[in-house]
């Protein structure tokens, strides 16, 4: 009995073994990006600036990650950049990425992925706006008033040369 007690043993111990090689542990990574109030709605054309908080507890040491920035609408990809930076037990830090000036308005999504080509491949996403430019608004105010001048001009010059032709018709 004793013999059969130690083999469930032995056979219990080499299954945990087994388990714990095979088995990728899992990370405590936390990948957060976040978009400052004021860069919530951005012009195209500009920069959209965002915040990126990485907390990675298990990692004592500097580890290089591969970030990939995607600015998406409706899955398609509208601009992207990739860097490479050494990543401590925490880091957070603000990056750039540009909207292209021909975005079209709506709601746009900005994804992060952080990789490491070994166990890490986390991603995270959020929202924006993509808005008209108010300096359009001023563009078309300016030219319905250069054409309300014009067009006053044309009134006025047509009113004065409809009295000449009166006067001239009259005295005739």
């Amino acid at each position: 009995m004793n013999q059969k007690i130690i083999i469930g043993f032995i056979d219990f111990l080499i299954l945990i073994t087994i388990v714990f090689i095979t088995v990728k542990s899992v990370l405590a990574l936390d990948l957060v990006i976040h978009i400052p109030e004021k860069y919530l709605e951005v012009v195209a054309g500009k920069q959209l600036a965002f915040e990126v908080d990485i907390k990675y507890p298990e990692n004592y040491s500097q580890k290089y990650l591969y970030f990939t920035y995607q600015i998406k609408k409706d899955n398609q990809i509208i601009s992207e950049t990739k860097t490479f930076k050494p990543i401590e037990n925490q880091s957070s830090f603000m990056e750039y990425l540009p909207i292209p000036e021909s975005a079209q308005v709506g709601t746009y999504t900005i994804t992060n992925q952080i990789r490491d080509y070994e166990t890490i491949d986390e991603q995270v996403s959020t929202n924006f706006r993509v808005i008209k430019d108010s300096a359009d608004f001023i563009k078309y105010i300016y030219i319905l008033v250069i054409s309300i001048v014009v067009v006053s001009i044309f009134v006025v010059v047509q009113f004065f040369m409809i009295l000449r032709i009166n006067k001239s018709g009259i005295r005739s």
